[in-house]
């Protein structure tokens, strides 16, 4: 592989952006804990294949405070030949969400990636750190991330950003739509051919099915530069692609 990102993974913004609501468990003293859960046949991150295209079984839990404080824990299947013999992200965060004024509100936080087992060309795993602050009003939000430290434990890759906006519309007898577009810039990246890559745009659009709890989904997802890295068998991980998924809230 050509000296680049070997991978990158999930934004927690949009994986349930189309989940049911599911009431969390009540633990005293303004405390509540709840789950997610979801299966699905390609694990996108920002436009890319996490999975080299193939399922992943992901789990997260949030335990939350009414004032508005929050931590969670959020893990899914990777491939180990973009992370060096780790095959599983573990990703750990926490922040504070709230209205601000009038139905608009923010989400400001830090996120860590881990990837146990892994093998970063620094030395050590593939982890990374993201501090990130997002507004939302109505079905629309805006996220903007930033990486202090080198992205993914890649030299020289300090300043990474993305920004990431996102919307989702019901369409009524448990219908929804899911859209997003998100704008990536990287620092000192080329792709697969050699070249330059300094950013690039992912997508996806999709719809989404709520039968009595369970959410099915099924998305376009992909990359205006597809071929920042490639897949085990080669193929562009930001090609254009069908995601289904099924998902739950507990």
């Amino acid at each position: 592989m050509k000296k680049t990102l070997r991978a990158v993974p999930l934004v927690l913004a949009t994986c349930f952006a189309a989940a049911a609501h599911a009431d969390p468990t009540d633990l005293g003293g303004g405390f509540s804990l709840s789950g997610n859960g979801t299966i699905t046949n390609d694990y996108r991150f920002r436009g890319y294949s996490q999975t080299d295209f193939r399922p992943a079984a992901q789990l997260g839990l949030d335990l939350t405070h009414s004032s508005g404080f929050y931590l969670g824990n959020w893990n899914s299947n990777v491939s180990s030949t973009l992370y060096t013999e780790g095959n599983l992200e573990m990703d750990f965060y926490g922040g504070w969400r709230g209205e601000v004024y009038k139905g608009f509100g923010i989400d400001v936080g830090v996120l860590h990636y881990y990837y146990p087992g892994s093998s970063s060309p620094k030395g050590g795993n593939y982890n990374n750190t993201d501090l990130y602050i997002a507004g939302t009003y109505g079905n629309y939000s805006l996220k903007y991330s930033y990486t202090p430290g080198d992205f993914f434990s890649t030299p020289n890759s300090k300043g990474t950003w993305y920004l990431d906006g996102s919307a989702t519309f019901d369409l009524g007898d448990g219908w929804g739509l899911v859209g997003h577009v998100g704008y990536q810039k990287l620092k000192n990246q080329v792709d697969t051919d050699g070249d330059e890559l300094g950013h690039y745009v992912d997508y996806k659009l999709g719809v989404t099915k709520d039968i009595k709890g369970w959410v099915f989904g099924l998305a376009a997802v992909g990359a205006s530069k597809d071929n920042w890295y490639n897949t085990k068998y080669d193929h562009p991980a930001g090609r254009l692609g069908l995601v289904a998924s099924i998902s739950r809230t507990f």
